[in-house]
């Protein structure tokens, strides 16, 4: 017998059993104890067999991250500083921080 033969036959019979279970009110455990089955290969069968509607669900790809939105848009102010000997540099942005840092290291 040929490996698709093969795989074509347990999984009918399996397909089989599940179905055979589900009309039943037992737990798997239960009813694999009582048709002399073993649970492991029913619930990997019923996993295999409902897993086709799982690929189709899985193959949307969900994330646990939220796309957030504000409704204004954020704007940060540039800052200025004071020195002590009141000397005032205006304009401080994210994109500038480097130099004036060197220029307060410079005037310290």
């Amino acid at each position: 017998m040929n490996k698709e033969k093969t795989s074509e036959s347990l999984s009918t019979l399996w397909g089989e059993q599940i179905k055979s279970w589900q009309k039943t009110s037992l737990s798997q455990s239960t009813y694999c104890h009582e048709h002399n089955l073993n649970y492991h290969r029913f619930t990997y069968w019923r996993r295999k067999l409902s897993g086709h509607t799982a690929k189709k669900r899985k193959s949307v790809n969900h994330s646990a991250f939220v796309p957030v939105q504000t409704s204004t848009p954020l704007t940060i102010p540039d800052l200025s500083l004071t020195l002590s000997n009141g000397a005032n540099v205006q304009g401080i942005t994210s994109s500038n921080l480097f130099v004036v840092k060197q220029l307060l290291n410079l005037l310290s």
